[in-house]
């Protein structure tokens, strides 16, 4: 075995930004999808969003998952990826400010360290850094939007 693999990694770039991308992408799309035409995991979200204050309602209930399914599902195939990453990043950093932090307290953190380890536990926090890494460093050469640059530049 080459010691660079357990020092370097595999070097591989582009699977990884794929991976992340198209594992962000199935995650939103999937969760998108059950929570605009799954009657229970909608109720369940009209629940969440009407005791975290959320206003307009009527609004907000079809907007967030409809931004999930579709961001999700254009990180999927890499259409527009940057774009995507954002709006689900903002619906993520939503999440982690009106309802995911209330779980760090009820963990009762020991101090403002665990007060931040508890936040990194939170999934909410690991879609955002995921997203981020989309945005910063796209989605990778498998992507629709690579294609098209390719396409466009020739």
């Amino acid at each position: 075995m080459d010691a660079t693999l357990l020092t370097l990694g595999a070097q591989a770039p582009d699977a990884a930004l794929t991976l992340n991308r198209v594992a962000l992408g199935a995650f939103f799309a999937i969760s998108g999808y059950h929570k605009l035409f799954h009657p229970v995991r909608h109720g369940s979200l009209v629940s969440t969003l009407r005791e975290d204050g959320v206003r307009p309602l009527a609004v907000m209930q079809w907007l967030v998952p409809a931004v999930e399914f579709s961001g999700g599902c254009a990180l999927i195939v890499g259409l527009l990826s940057a774009l995507a990453a954002f709006g689900l990043f903002v619906i993520s950093v939503g999440a982690f400010a009106l309802d995911a932090r209330k779980r760090i307290e009820t963990w009762a953190p020991l101090d403002r360290a665990d007060w931040l380890g508890d936040a990194l536990y939170l999934p909410e926090v690991l879609y955002c850094v995921g997203l981020a890494i989309v945005m910063l460093a796209g989605p990778g050469p498998w992507s629709v939007d690579a294609r098209l640059i390719r396409l466009l530049s020739s």
